[in-house]
């Protein structure tokens, strides 16, 4: 009777024993038994073998979460990689549309028209020449010409237009200055000319006109050239600017026409801005009204 109860007592201190938590008495007390007793000690053997195969189930299992938790780690750091890049590409091709609006608003609105350019301006294409004018800017003055004939002739306050058919001109007081004909004609679409305004060029209305309105700006050639090209699909409006000035050198409009444009610095003589002198022949008329 008192063996069943020392197997009992035993196998309540196993667990314990096995944690090594118990005194040094009781430690040799239940070595001492499990010598003496072959059913306690095959108690003991099942419970640590049972807790071995527990200690290596748990040992895949924290291997098992420690390589999920490894992936998981890679795929954070792969999304955050994708979403900088995204972020870096979206500002980049984001400054890279303001700087191209902007370059383009600075050359073809706020032109200077005291300075020194010729604008070569044709109607459908260069090879089929349908309508060809020059202006010639310069010194103060200002030369149209259409064909081989002077159109219109501005010097100063005074704006001749001439009549080469009937051999008559009229003079308007217009200061040259002030005149939009100087102007190189590419502002045809109004969303980009209203982010001018008297203070200047506004970078925030800029931002907003790229991110808002249904314009697209990309590259695209043009007889062996690459321009960067402004388009407005809804209108089907294209135009196309030089990459170097910047300068509006093709609009297209739809599938019917088109209009070219060249511009050269720095390229008029003085006496491509001389007062034409075949008005000595003709008629000095009233303005028609």
């Amino acid at each position: 009777m008192k063996e069943k109860r020392n197997c009992k007592i035993i196998e309540d201190l196993l667990p314990a024993y096995i944690d090594n938590i118990l005194s040094e008495d009781t430690k040799t007390f239940v070595e001492e038994h499990l010598k003496e007793c072959p059913n306690c000690e095959q108690t003991y053997k099942e419970m640590t073998a049972e807790i071995k195969k527990e200690d290596v189930q748990n040992t895949e299992n924290i291997k098992i979460i420690k390589k999920y938790k490894r992936k998981i780690k890679t795929l954070k750091i792969a999304v955050s990689l994708v979403i900088l890049i995204i972020v870096v590409v979206g500002f980049g091709s984001l400054a890279s549309r303001y700087a191209i609006v902007k370059s383009a608003l600075i050359k073809n609105i706020n032109y200077d028209a005291k300075g020194n350019y010729r604008l070569e301006y044709y109607e459908e294409s260069i090879e089929r020449y349908n309508y060809h004018t020059t202006t010639y800017v310069g010194e103060n003055k200002m030369k149209k010409v259409k064909g081989d004939k002077v159109h219109e002739y501005w010097e100063n306050d005074k704006h001749y237009i001439i009549d080469n058919e009937n051999k008559t001109y009229f003079i308007k007081n217009e200061n040259i200055q002030g005149n939009d004909n100087l102007n190189i004609p590419i502002m045809i679409i109004p969303e980009m000319k209203n982010l001018v305004n008297e203070k200047g060029i506004s970078t925030i209305d800029i931002l907003k006109f790229i991110l808002t309105s249904n314009i697209t700006i990309q590259k695209e050639g043009f007889r062996a050239k690459e321009y960067y090209v402004i388009k407005d699909m809804q209108k089907g409006l294209k135009i196309y600017f030089d990459k170097d000035t910047f300068f509006a050198e093709r609009i297209v409009q739809g599938s019917s026409s088109s209009s070219e444009y060249r511009t050269l610095l720095s390229s008029v003589s003085w006496h491509e801005v001389e007062k034409p002198d075949f008005l000595d022949s003709y008629t000095l008329v009233e303005e028609n009204m």
